[in-house]
């Protein structure tokens, strides 16, 4: 017996892809050099299996058994085939290899199973963002505007915990100063500002750049910025609110959008919230159980606290804890007090260790403020299908993300020039995500070669 089914083809699947909830299903299988019985579609999804009786007809010496559903729910739906031979011996027909997509084969045992995306399509969609070109900044190092002296004597100022210093000479290499325990001793800060990004949007424009993505730039003890400090507070080494409303007007007449960086799952040990070191006239969750920022965090009762990835100047956040909710997505909350400021989009830092419905209120906060914003998130696998904490994650389902970092394409693209893999290999990346992502997502995804996260580009190659 010999059989076929293709995910990418129309005589095989319809509708291409991911499917719209509302819509049918149609799946196919064709079985030749052999007269089978009948076959079965398995289906499932939350864990429920479904076997549906499939039709059979003769199709070009073959025949071809089909089945269709209508999807209930959003979600992810995955399927083999059960086909019954003419002496009655039962095959197997699922996927190459899991999480593969084109054609499939037979296995002994239970086959890898092909996958079907099912979405709500949001209303208004970003068109803004699609089909341009998103420039990356970390604000520190890419321009000093003409306000960059004044802006820099805030490193003068006494605050505990690790020396601020100024780097005069822009051409110094970048390094890091740290303890014999291996912490940073020092920040080094290079005076870049938002004014400097503002006196650059001429030759941004000339290099075709309509989106600006910037690493974080609210207060922070860092000069990376991703240990917030406060929110609702651009960090005076960079400017102000003034600053970046003029940054986004300026911006907006050359035809050109700001995304921001949401830092939203820790914030910084030295802030206002936590206030470990004191620097801060409120008083922190490190200092009383009975501040305000209390709950927030994952606190014990001897002191010590949960940290992203047991780095103890990222305290984690309880995203879920209602004061924190009020305060990002809330009417007057992080989210749509910038957007308000001219800012038209979010990209969410370590999107899979925050709550589905974390993601779900901010993004409403969001298109609540503007109709047309974005939100994509930090995710390095498959976001289709992405298992983070125990949990299929549901970012493309419809109320979430409107795309993700497109690190698998990094990933393909890169092996392949390397030499690591094949041209084979690389459609085959490719392909995954045309089926997996809604098509919306897949116009959606910021696509990267190199960022902060990864080995630079020139460095790999």
């Amino acid at each position: 017996m010999q059989a076929r089914h293709v995910t990418s083809s129309l005589d095989y699947r319809v509708p291409f892809g991911a499917a719209q909830l509302g819509g049918t299903v149609l799946l196919s299988v064709d079985v030749w050099d052999d007269e089978p019985q009948d076959a079965e579609l398995r289906l499932w999804f939350d864990d429920a299996e479904n076997l549906i009786p499939m039709e059979a007809r003769q199709v070009e010496g073959a025949t071809r058994f089909s089945a269709t559903f209508e999807p209930p729910h959003t979600g992810i739906y995955w399927y083999s085939f059960r086909i019954t031979a003419a002496d009655g011996s039962v095959w197997s027909y699922g996927a190459r290899e899991e999480g593969a997509v084109g054609e499939g084969a037979f296995h002994y045992g239970e086959p890898p199973s092909f996958q079907i995306t099912v979405y709500e399509p949001r209303a208004v969609q970003p068109m803004w963002y699609r089909e341009g070109i998103v420039y990356q900044i970390f604000p520190d190092r890419f321009a000093r505007g003409a306000d960059w002296r004044e802006r820099v004597k805030e490193l003068d100022k006494p605050r505990k915990g690790p020396a601020r210093r100024l780097v005069e000479d822009w051409d110094t290499p970048v390094s890091y100063e740290r303890t014999e325990e291996g912490d940073i001793a020092a920040w080094d800060f290079y005076g870049g500002t938002l004014e400097g990004i503002r006196e650059k949007l001429g030759y941004l424009k000339a290099l075709g750049v309509t989106t600006l993505y910037l690493n974080p730039i609210f207060e922070a003890a860092s000069n990376h910025r991703y240990d917030t400090a406060d929110y609702l507070r651009i960090d005076p080494i960079l400017g102000d609110e003034e600053s970046f409303r003029a940054l986004c007007e300026s911006a907006a007449e050359q035809g050109i959008s700001i995304i921001l960086d949401g830092v939203f799952n820790h914030t910084g040990r030295d802030s206002r919230y936590f206030n470990a070191l004191g620097n801060y006239a409120d008083v922190g969750a490190a200092q009383s159980p009975d501040s305000p920022y209390h709950t927030w965090y994952k606190m014990e009762e001897d002191g010590t606290y949960s940290s992203w990835w047991g780095v103890k100047d990222l305290p984690d956040i309880d995203e879920m804890d209602p004061g924190f909710r009020k305060l990002v997505n809330g009417r007057d909350g992080v989210v749509r007090r910038w957007l308000r400021a001219g800012a038209r989009g979010w990209r969410l830092d370590v999107a899979d260790e925050l709550p589905d419905a974390f993601i779900a209120e901010l993004k409403a906060a969001a298109v609540a403020e503007k109709d047309d914003a974005l939100v994509i998130g930090e995710v390095w696998e498959d976001a289709s299908h992405k298992w983070s904490y125990g949990e299929l994650r549901q970012y493309f389902e419809g109320e979430e993300l409107d795309g993700v970092m497109n690190y698998p394409l990094r990933s393909g693209i890169l092996d392949f020039l390397t030499g690591k893999t094949d041209a084979d290999a690389l459609a085959n990346v490719l392909q995954q995500l045309i089926e997996n992502y809604p098509p919306d997502a897949l116009a959606n995804c910021l696509n990267v070669l190199g960022t902060h996260d990864r080995e630079r580009l020139f460095t790999v190659l």
